[in-house]
């Protein structure tokens, strides 16, 4: 499985509920969703690899694994 992020090797974490989960050695663990997903395929975009881990790591500051919403996504044209 590929990170959701940089789409390097990612272990795919099962959870419940409208996420695709993973765990990156590089981006660490977080959930994306999958309206969010479908919306990037859709419009051909890709996350800000740089942007995107550095508002993980804000986010893991309380313990928490990070979900992306679409509303809070970092997209590139």
């Amino acid at each position: 499985m590929n990170c959701l992020i940089c789409v390097r090797a990612a272990e795919r974490i099962e959870c419940d509920g409208p996420w695709e989960e993973r765990d990156c050695p590089e981006c660490g663990r977080y959930r994306v969703a999958d309206a969010l997903i479908l919306t990037l395929m859709e419009q051909g975009q890709i996350f800000d690899v740089s942007k995107t881990r550095s508002w993980l790591d804000s986010r893991r500051k309380n313990g928490n694994v990070p979900s992306i919403e679409i509303h809070q996504a970092l997209l590139l044209p």
